[in-house]
C-alpha cells in the first residue's frame, strides 16, 4: 500500500470535497477519485458513501483516516531523520497576506532557483486570519501574515520583518502639520477588522481627533494612495506601502515610537516545515538583502 493514498484519503476527509482536495494537492479530480477508488479495492471496503453529494466517508472510512494519522506522523518523522534542515526538497503551499503579497511574491519567485532548487512551490493570498487557519488545516504549509494579536500557539512564528507605521499626506494638507491633518481631513483607513486594520486603529487611538471627522473605509492600499495623491485626505499605513504607492506629492510623517506591522512567517510546530523555517525565510529576502549578501 502507497502512503500517498492515505494522504489523499487524509486530505479529503480534512476538506470535505474531492474537488478542493485535488486542488490543494494539484491533482486532477479524475486522478484523485481513481486513488480511491483503487485504495477501496486494495483495502476491499467502501471508504465513500457515494450515494450523496459530495461523497462523504463511511463508518469504517472514518476509522482508517484516524489510524492513518498517527501512520502518516511516523513516516514524516523517519523522513526527518534523513533531511537536511537547510534544504528544501519537495512541494511546498505557500501563504501571502494579500497586502504584502505584491511587494514580496516576485523576489521569492526569484530567490527559489538559488537557494531552493529542488522545492516547487504553490501560492494564494488572504487575510491574515483566514491563512493561519489554512495553516493549522493542513492546507498551507506556511504563510506570511501579519501578527495584530499573536499567532495560535499550535504554530511557530518567525518574524520577518518590522514596518513602522506614518501618516502620508498631499504636501497641500500639510500646511497645519498632523494637527491640521486630524483635526480637519477625511481619513482613509484600510479594513479595521483585518490585521493590519487593527494595528491602524490601534496607533490612531494614541491621537486626537474629532469624532466628527470623516473616516473612509477601503479595502485596496493602491486605492487609499490614489486617493491621498488626489489631496482628498490622509492615512495611515506601514512605511514601506507609503513608499510604493506614493506620488511625488504625498509627504510621510514619521512618529516618534510609533507602533509597527509585524510581518511573520508562520508554519505548524511539528509540521513539514519544522526546523526549516529559517531556510524557507531566505526566499523572502529582498533584492537588497540578496544583493548585500553577494
Amino acid at each position: 500500500m502507497q502512503t500517498r493514498s492515505l494522504r489523499t484519503l487524509v486530505r479529503v476527509s480534512r476538506v470535505g470535497s474531492f474537488v478542493k482536495a485535488a486542488e490543494q494537492l494539484n491533482m486532477t479530480l479524475s486522478a484523485l477519485s481513481m486513488q480511491m477508488k483503487a485504495l477501496e479495492t486494495e483495502l476491499g471496503v467502501d471508504l465513500f458513501d457515494r450515494s450523496v453529494r459530495p461523497p462523504r466517508l463511511t463508518p469504517i472510512g472514518r476509522t482508517i483516516v484516524e489510524a492513518a494519522i498517527p501512520l502518516l506522523h511516523r513516516e514524516e518523522s523517519l523522513l526527518e531523520i534523513c533531511r537536511s534542515t537547510d534544504t528544501l526538497v519537495g512541494h511546498f503551499r505557500i501563504g501571502f497576506v494579500t497586502t504584502a503579497a505584491v511587494r514580496l511574491l516576485p523576489d521569492f519567485l526569484k530567490n527559489v532557483p538559488r537557494h531552493a532548487p529542488q522545492a516547487t512551490f504553490a501560492f494564494e493570498t488572504g487575510l491574515s486570519k483566514a491563512l493561519q487557519e489554512k495553516v493549522l488545516s493542513g492546507q498551507l504549509d506556511a504563510a506570511l501574515v501579519t501578527d495584530a494579536e499573536g499567532v495560535p500557539d499550535t504554530l511557530a512564528e518567525l518574524v520577518l520583518w518590522e514596518e513602522p507605521f506614518v501618516f502620508a499626506a498631499h504636501e497641500n494638507l500639510l500646511k497645519d502639520g498632523l494637527a491640521g491633518l486630524l483635526n480637519r481631513h477625511p481619513f482613509f483607513h484600510f479594513m479595521p477588522d483585518t490585521g493590519i486594520g487593527k494595528l491602524i486603529a490601534g496607533e490612531m487611538l494614541r491621537h486626537e481627533r474629532p469624532k466628527s471627522c470623516e473616516t473612509i473605509v477601503l479595502d485596496n492600499l493602491e486605492a487609499i494612495m490614489e486617493c491621498v495623491s488626489a489631496g482628498i485626505g490622509f492615512t495611515l499605513l506601514p512605511a514601506p506601502d507609503v513608499a510604493r504607492y506614493r506620488s511625488i506629492d504625498v509627504k510621510s510623517i514619521c512618529l516618534p515610537h510609533a507602533s509597527a506591522r509585524k510581518l511573520v512567517l508562520a508554519t505548524v510546530i511539528e509540521g513539514a516545515l519544522a526546523g526549516r523555517e529559517a531556510t524557507l525565510a531566505t526566499l523572502f529576502s529582498t533584492d537588497e538583502a540578496v544583493a548585500a549578501e553577494d
